[in-house]
């Protein structure tokens, strides 16, 4: 604790860390919500058909059904019996996932609280999943219990209980063993069940690595589903594992080419109040991440943009080995550092404009207050709106400053006292670091206009001091050639790029 605030190390987790390929249905379920959805893709027809076969013979009986299924590990059996609705939503509601004893009652109860999420003229199947008994059938006194919920009216009468299996010899068991104390099936048990068909695997995975990172072109940084050959694997399950395995292996390497994780942070300080033009520029999902291809469209006939053009996958890598973001610095903030912080002629001018001089705390709120300050405390969104110093003051002000202009190293002393305030709000917030300015790593070439840097990773800063109201759509060109030269310095510094 420092002052009573608990102390963190680092303004959130690096982007690397949070890469993730799920190659389980369970943990992709977890990670994509209601987005699942987006990745399924129905079975092989010949699944399909006998799903279709035993929702008819169900409603035909006015009987539920006991369904034993098997398939090898990874083919997709929980995927398929999680997911019926969506494969044929006309005949199924979403799946009962059921994990407690197999008895009548429970069953019953479990069902009817399922039930009363639907119309009460809902004619759809109930598809009930008992997932947790592999490898371990059901005994003589559940399949008793499991025929006398199936006979209830108006819960167990259309419901399909599935039983999932690896083993076909088990599976047969299970039917053979029902079928002796509840009479003949209308369908012939034990279901094979086959996952989606080969072709759509490549498709699967990328849309995989999309959902469940929110970032687009994550294949290029080196690992691409489509050269990973469905023929090659057992099961969809089987080919998910190895490229999860081998994009997990290059996100550790990434963190560990360098000494420590690196961030970079572009900050465009300028008349902007908010981040106006910053938005079209970086992902939707990510507060501030850069987006490579927005990048590209921006600025696709400037120098950079055609060096990009062509190491698109370099330049995907780039920003996510850097965690690579770009915020705005309103005059709200920037001002008052200025006027505390800044070089002796600075402060001089916003005097004359009786600008007064704030405290160390008024620094740190104004700049808790803009997006520079929500990345450091690890935010996910801004949430206050730009305050500070009065909006007409501190605009006028920096008109003021920026009449003289920031060229011939003067705005190397405006960096100085972004550093100082830098100083100043991680040691009230409890972040623990040492702060440069215009300095060496040390540990790299790189000397960023400010760097923080934590026990375990540093985060760069470099700053553009515009004139005018910048963060507008028509500098969204020389903004995005910018963010990429800039990425670019970083990568050949880093020896990231073969010249």
């Amino acid at each position: 604790m420092i002052n009573g605030v608990a102390v963190s190390t680092s303004p959130g987790p690096h982007l690397l860390t949070e890469l993730v390929f799920p190659a389980r249905y369970e943990a992709l379920s977890d990670r994509l919500g209601h987005q699942l959805a987006s990745v399924l893709v129905s079975p092989e027809h010949e699944t399909r058909d006998l799903l279709e076969d035993t929702a008819r013979a169900l409603t035909a009986r006015g009987e539920g059904l006991f369904v034993p299924i098997y398939a090898p590990s990874g083919t997709g059996k929980t995927t398929l019996a999680n997911n019926l609705d969506t494969f044929l939503p006309g005949t199924f509601t979403p799946t009962l996932s059921f994990a407690k004893d197999v008895d009548a009652d429970t069953l019953q109860t479990e069902t009817l609280k399922h039930l009363r999420e639907f119309p009460v003229n809902n004619q759809k199947i109930v598809p009930i999943n008992i997932d947790h008994r592999e490898g371990s059938p059901p005994t003589g006194t559940e399949l008793a219990a499991i025929k006398r919920f199936l006979r209830q009216p108006g819960t167990g009468h259309k419901a399909l209980i599935l039983w999932p299996e690896t083993s076909p010899d088990l599976s047969l068991q299970m039917a053979e063993s029902y079928i002796k104390i509840a009479g003949r099936s209308p369908v012939k048990l034990p279901i094979h069940i086959s996952g989606p068909p080969r072709e759509t695997w490549v498709d699967i995975a990328r849309s995989t690595l999309r959902l469940a990172n929110s970032l687009d072109s994550l294949e290029d940084l080196g690992v691409e589903p489509k050269d990973y050959d469905p023929a090659e694997y057992l099961s969809i399950g089987d080919y998910l594992r190895a490229i999860s395995d081998d994009f997990t292996r290059l996100a550790m390497e990434m963190l560990r080419a360098t000494r420590m994780p690196l961030r970079l942070a572009i900050v465009f300080a300028s008349e902007s109040s908010d981040a106006g033009v910053l938005t079209h520029l970086t992902s939707s999902n990510r507060f501030g991440l850069l987006d490579g291809n927005a990048l590209l469209d921006a600025s696709p006939e400037s120098e950079v943009g055609r060096w990009w053009s062509k190491r698109r996958g370099l330049l995907t890598s780039a920003i996510v080995r850097l965690d690579a973001r770009v915020f705005g610095l309103p005059p709200s903030a920037s001002i008052g550092i200025l006027r505390r912080f800044g070089p002796e002629t600075v402060q001089e001018q916003l005097a004359a404009m009786q600008i007064r001089m704030p405290g160390e705390q008024q620094i740190v709120r104004n700049i808790e207050r803009c997006d520079v300050g929500k990345y450091l405390l690890g935010k996910s969104r801004a949430t206050f709106e730009t305050k500070g110093t009065p909006t007409t003051t501190s605009l006028a002000a920096f008109q003021l400053i920026a009449e003289t202009g920031f060229q011939s190293g003067k705005d190397k002393l405006l960096n100085y006292a972004m550093a100082q305030a830098l100083t100043s709000f991680t040691s009230h917030k409890g972040l623990e670091c040492a702060t440069k300015a215009e300095t060496s790593l040390g540990f790299c070439p790189l000397i960023p206009d400010n760097s923080l840097v934590f026990e375990r990773e540093a985060v760069c800063f470099e700053y553009t001091w515009r004139g005018s109201d910048f963060l507008t759509a028509k500098n969204r060109g020389n903004i995005a050639a910018y963010c990429l030269t800039k990425i670019r310095n970083y990568c050949r510094e880093l020896n990231w790029v073969p010249e």
